[in-house]
């Protein structure tokens, strides 16, 4: 793989982090084009972006220290080395994490600002899902988040990974289901069947959890197991697949109640 782009003296340029970069700024123009088209306040964004990003920032941080609590603690309280809580160049982000201080970062300020969450949360669950597909092939070049062993043709090889034989290139299965969920979901945007706020954010929620629960069958690298089974990202997918169809339903539902 390709982790370094670019090495020249002390510095350093990682793929991961220009694949985010694209990926955020990708995000910002899906974002533009779709709020032009619901009549949502863009000012708003744009006001509140810098508080937006910083909370999806500290939160994927802070859930990166919760799941290395035991090396944090040692670092940290043992050994006393404080800064090493706020070094983020070090790639230990969780992007759970920054999806959630994101989308909670924008909740609160809609129900202060008094703006529609669930049409804001339509425009962004688009815009994260182009987003993510930049960073998906970042984290391909990089080497995290490997797949396990195949037979298949367009297995490769990953370093770091406990596998020295080809193995599943999930990064970029995860990088064509959410681009292709992101294009269709587009598509549908401004489709009656999704005017109501909110059908977009279920619609999706629901197609990125199931892809996601697949995708980690074909997972290689090691995580927490719950019952001894299900991996600890696939039960996460399981919790939103469940949520997110049955708020789907429910959006439909209503939407067939009021076109009789």
């Amino acid at each position: 793989m390709y982790p370094i782009l670019l090495s020249i003296g002390p510095l350093t340029i990682y793929s991961l982090w220009i694949f985010l970069a694209i990926a955020i700024f990708c995000s910002l123009l899906v974002v533009n084009k779709l709020a032009k088209s619901r009549l949502v306040k863009l000012s708003f964004l744009a006001e509140k972006s810098l508080l937006i990003f910083f909370s999806g920032l500290i939160i994927s941080r802070l859930f990166f220290i919760i799941y290395n609590l035991d090396y944090f603690w040692d670092a940290v309280i043992v050994q006393g080395h404080y800064l090493e809580l706020f070094y983020i160049w070090d790639k230990g982000l969780s992007a759970w994490g920054g999806l959630l201080g994101i989308f909670l970062s924008i909740f609160i300020l809609c129900r202060i600002e008094k703006e529609d969450f669930l049409a804001w949360s339509d425009i962004m669950s688009i815009s994260v899902l182009f987003g993510m597909f930049f960073a998906d092939i970042g984290a391909f070049l990089d080497g995290r988040n490997y797949g396990s062993p195949t037979d298949l043709p367009w297995g490769v090889l990953i370093e770091p990974s406990q596998y020295a034989i080809p193995i599943h290139p999930v990064q970029l299965y995860a990088a064509a289901y959410s681009l292709l969920i992101g294009i269709i979901l587009f598509h549908f945007f401004n489709n009656k069947l999704f005017k109501a706020s909110g059908g977009i954010t279920f619609a999706g929620l629901t197609a990125y959890c199931f892809f996601r629960f697949l995708e980690e069958f074909l997972r290689g690298d090691e995580t927490i197991l719950y019952f001894g089974l299900i991996r600890e990202a696939q039960f996460y997918s399981l919790i939103g697949l469940l949520i997110g169809g049955y708020l789907l339903y429910r959006y439909f539902r209503k939407y067939i109640h009021e076109n009789r």
